[in-house]
């Protein structure tokens, strides 16, 4: 074959050219796969290490300074079992966590318009003579129908009570319509809305029903709603986060705490009624270390708890440990935590649950 014939090729062929392109696609194609498979890999490897090794949390932030310590009721030895025994499901006490929340609380001031408002509070409610004034900041008014009742108010916060003889009526058994559960808590509701006393946080509370019966000028509670003549009724905020709920002095006793009566109708049928309320600012929040619930029980058992019911033993048996928050009778400056011991015969201990570091010390 002579030199002029032979063919000489500047180029890649088209058959060439079409293999280059397949094999660019086929190892483009697996290398972008590997890239895109590798990267779902590590995030999910990152992500399951920051899960496994969390960042600390930022310390508490204790913006109260040192709390006041919680103004439970003074309490004798004789108020108290004199041991404790721990029997719940776990054979332990839970645990909560190393913090909890500490709300600023707004006490009541002196206020120009307080007398008249008592006024109008207690012309609501059909009391409408001149009232007795028993304090700097109590008053007293009386009426005499349907019942004998008497309205006592600190006329500075509002807080007041409700009490009439009814007790002393027995033919009020013989005339018993008691309304069900719903409708008796939206009585009461109803009742303090009349006089614009019906707060936010206890607005939307479901409230709890206890079934009464009277007997010997005493209530007992009842077998079942058929055998009740009277419903008591306990309103309470609602539960901090949703979860923990409110206690005070009287154990499970609401900030609203009512009688109904089934003899009488609309508002008349309220017999017994105590408005017990401080407001919380629920915006003014800080943080505070907490004390184990470990560390709480030997403090309960140390005789340094308070006890909203001792149940009637020597020895209380502990059943359920909880975390709470503490509302007291007399005004206080802070919403703190508790921890709650709950057991058999009706046993009923609290414990402040802040670390006792940033707790003030008693003088």
């Amino acid at each position: 074959m002579s030199e002029d014939n032979e063919v000489k090729s500047s180029g890649l062929t088209l058959t060439e050219a079409t293999h280059f392109g397949r094999l660019t696609v086929k190892y483009g194609s697996i290398f972008l796969a590997t890239l895109i498979v590798g990267r779902i890999f590590l995030r999910s490897a990152v992500a399951f290490w920051k899960a496994m090794n969390p960042p600390p949390p930022p310390p508490p932030t204790v913006g109260f300074g040192r709390l006041p310590t919680i103004p439970f009721p003074i309490q004798s030895a004789e108020d108290k079992p004199q041991s404790y025994r721990l029997e719940t499901a776990s054979g332990t006490t839970p645990s909560f966590g190393d913090r909890a929340k500490v709300f600023l609380m707004l006490r009541s001031t002196p206020n120009l318009l307080a007398d008249q408002r008592g006024r109008e509070v207690a012309a609501t409610y059909n009391f409408v003579f001149e009232p007795e004034v028993i304090g700097a900041n109590i008053y007293r008014w009386r009426k005499s129908q349907p019942l004998e009742t008497k309205l006592e108010m600190n006329i500075f916060n509002s807080n007041f009570e409700i009490s009439s003889n009814y007790l002393s009526k027995p033919e009020l058994l013989s005339n018993n319509n008691l309304p069900d559960d719903f409708e008796a808590v939206q009585l009461v509701k109803d009742f303090l809305k009349n006089s614009e006393l019906l707060p936010q946080d206890i607005a939307t509370a479901a409230g709890e029903i206890v079934y009464l019966k009277a007997l010997g000028g005493e209530l007992e509670p009842a077998v079942s709603f058929s055998d009740a003549d009277f419903l008591q009724i306990d309103l309470n905020r609602m539960p901090i986060d949703n979860l923990y709920r409110m206690y005070g002095s009287e154990g499970y006793k609401g900030s609203v705490h009512a009688i109904i009566s089934g003899a009488f109708k609309g508002s008349n049928s309220i017999v017994e009624i105590e408005f017990s309320y401080q407001d919380v600012d629920y915006q003014q929040m800080e943080t505070y270390p907490v004390r184990s619930s470990q560390e709480a029980l030997r403090a309960l058992q140390a005789g340094k708890g308070y006890i909203a019911d001792s149940g009637n033993e020597d020895e209380a048996i502990v059943r359920r440990v909880s975390l709470g928050y503490y509302q007291s009778d007399e005004e206080q400056d802070y919403l703190q935590p508790i921890y709650v011991f709950e057991g058999d015969q009706g046993f009923l201990g609290y414990v402040p649950a802040v670390s006792m570091e940033y707790i003030q010390t008693q003088e």
